[in-house]
């Protein structure tokens, strides 16, 4: 009997550790470092965007997460929905792990003709198409297989179904993953681009019904090898002059994940396979910055849009692990609009910025123009508290050195200086705030820019995260950072010449991310699998 009243305690116990954990990582969207317009799961763990397409008037965010803790495994599918890009309901995870593997990173379409007779032509299927990640023997976990497998929805994207005849596409390979698909209309078939990682290449294969697949081309080695490749994607842009107009032509863009960077290529598209301009296997980086990965782009935008938005996990692999955050760890970047110029040199540049659904978010602003700045005299900002929201600044007549402090408190703060003599801007986040919760975290980034006695600088801050966007999007820059909550102040400085200001604006967003992110609905329920 004792024994029997004594479980019966410990039993009583145990719930109730189990109901206190499970309040523990309740999100409140509250926590010190949550940000308002980014994307950030309830709790748990994220990394690479997934499956983002535009389905009956909603942007889907798929995302890798693991619905069981904060540190990579258990790889699956969440789901979030927006209107705008920017409000962001949290859906039921789509695709859990399962017996068949872990959840890699992959695409989504709408399959508007229903060729994969997933659906009918009354009711089309979403599908998703997605590496699985199967190790063979648990004892060993680098001995591993990766295929290409298929999920659908009927009902919009709220339950999912795994394909019964999966994989699609299986290459009896270790290293082949993450497939992104799109509709080719010329050829009114789909194409799908996936990597090679260790090759250091991209394989492209076509399919008229989403579920046959045939190779057609490879793109690689080029640009940086220096680590694995991952995450392609592959679309067409037309192309803008040197002052953003339309010149008539079109380029198709190959963007590859390496480790830590996104690359990009520029050329040409025949329906099979890409091949990249003479002048576009250079290394070039979509971002400046040192968080900014695993870039993928929307399928399926109205006509009517015709923007190509881009989302990409804003981490970094080194330490990823380690972030200052609870309960969830991983960040989602603003979503942004990719637009293609040639320059007076006749290369083809991506140039990149916001959505313009985020200024909605203006709640207030400030004004400053036409002043010199000079080392007796700099421009300190003190009495306008600012951790969310927007800073522009134009500068001209710039000689040496000038140095911007963004969340700034005494010396704390991230450090932009640019040098008009050498046209070398610098983004120093070592000494930002909270830097010590890993060795690889303080970090200090060059971008080379063509020397100018001009500069714009628009800055989007969001409680942990900067991006910044460098004449109208010619380059950016993106980059984490933990503040100090006295860190609200920001500065403008000439240490060695001096520079007019031409304009500064700061624009405040809302402080609390509960009024733009909406909490989750039943994320742990384990529906379509």
């Amino acid at each position: 009997m004792y024994k029997h009243i004594l479980c019966l305690c410990l039993l009583a116990f145990a719930c109730l550790l189990d109901a206190q954990a499970q309040v523990e990582i309740r999100p409140t969207y509250r926590e010190p470092y949550r940000p308002v317009y980014h994307f950030t799961p309830p709790v748990n763990w994220t990394n690479d965007p997934n499956g983002l397409v535009f389905a009956q008037g909603l942007f889907h965010l798929f995302y890798q997460y693991n619905p069981d803790g904060m540190q990579w495994g258990h790889m699956s599918w969440g789901h979030a929905v927006s209107r705008d890009l920017v409000h962001w309901q949290n859906w039921p995870v789509a695709l859990f792990e399962g017996p068949e593997g872990m959840i890699f990173s992959g695409s989504a379409v709408v399959d508007s003709f229903n060729t994969s007779g997933l659906g009918s032509p009354a009711r089309p299927p979403m599908v998703a198409i997605y590496t699985v990640h199967h190790i063979v023997d648990s004892l060993h976990p680098d001995d591993y297989l990766q295929t290409q497998h298929l999920a659908y929805s009927l009902d919009g994207g709220r339950t999912w179904r795994k394909y019964a005849h999966n994989p699609v596409l299986d290459l009896h390979m270790r290293d082949f993953r993450d497939p992104k698909v799109f509709w080719y209309p010329p050829a009114r078939k789909w194409m799908m681009a996936v990597s090679f990682p260790v090759q250091h290449q991209v394989q492209f294969f076509s399919s008229p019904d989403l579920i046959h697949w045939q190779h057609t081309g490879t793109f690689g080695p080029a640009g940086d090898t220096s680590q694995v490749w991952e995450c392609p994607d592959l679309f067409p842009l037309p192309v803008l002059d040197a002052t953003g107009k339309p010149t008539g032509q079109t380029k198709w863009v190959l963007m590859v994940s390496v480790q830590y960077d996104v690359q990009y290529f520029v050329g040409h598209f025949d329906g099979n396979t890409f091949q990249a301009d003479p002048s576009g296997q250079a290394i070039r980086k979509v971002d400046e910055g040192t968080d900014f990965y695993a870039a993928s782009t929307y399928n399926n935008l109205p006509a009517g849009d015709g923007r190509r938005v881009c989302i990409a996990w804003m981490d970094n692999w080194a330490y990823a692990a380690h972030l200052p955050t609870f309960p969830w760890r991983g960040f989602m970047t603003v979503p942004r609009v990719f637009t293609l110029r040639k320059n007076p040199q006749g290369q083809f540049m991506l140039y990149q910025y916001p959505v313009q659904e985020i200024n909605r978010l203006s709640l207030d602003s400030m004004l400053l123009k036409h002043r010199w700045i000079n080392p007796q005299h700099p421009l300190l900002i003190t009495n306008y508290p600012f951790v969310v929201g927007k800073l522009s600044v134009q500068l001209s007549k710039i000689q040496g050195l000038i140095r911007l402090a963004v969340a700034q408190h005494q010396d704390s703060a991230v450090w932009i200086s640019y040098d008009a003599a050498t046209g070398i801007l610098q983004v120093d986040r070592s000494r930002s705030g909270l830097t010590d919760f890993d060795a690889h975290f303080p970090a200090r980034v060059t971008v080379p820019l063509k020397p100018s006695s001009h500069l714009r600088l628009d800055i989007f801050l969001d409680k942990s995260s900067m991006e910044l966007f460098v004449n109208d999007g010619e380059k950016a820059v993106t980059m984490l950072f933990f503040p100090y909550p006295t860190q609200t102040q920001f500065s403008v400085q000439a240490e060695q010449g001096s520079c007019y200001l031409d304009m500064l604006r700061v624009i405040r967003y809302p402080q609390n991310a509960y009024l733009v992110q909406r909490k989750s609905v039943s994320h742990a329920s384990r529906l379509g699998n």
